[in-house]
């Protein structure tokens, strides 16, 4: 059996179309599923240093009631 095409110009136009269009969505599809990765990390890297600022914002909080309670158990035991 014999296959037999003929190809015109048309034809290889929306051929070349059709590979084009083809590479464009694959294209595509890569940068949407990399930014999508990106933005996940993103996240995920934001939610650890709003999480370590919280930290040292309380450490720092609890070593400046450190300090005043210290300062007042000392104002008590000079009088």
């Amino acid at each position: 059996m014999k296959l037999r095409m003929n190809l015109n110009s048309e034809a290889i136009v929306k051929l070349a179309g059709l590979v084009s269009n083809s590479i464009i969505l694959s294209t595509n599809i890569f940068l949407i599923g990399t930014n999508f990765r990106r933005q996940i990390k993103e996240k995920k890297t934001e939610a650890i240093a709003n999480k370590l600022q919280l930290t040292a914002e309380v450490a720092q909080a609890i070593a400046g009631l450190s300090k005043v309670i210290v300062k007042t158990l000392d104002s008590y035991e000079r009088r």
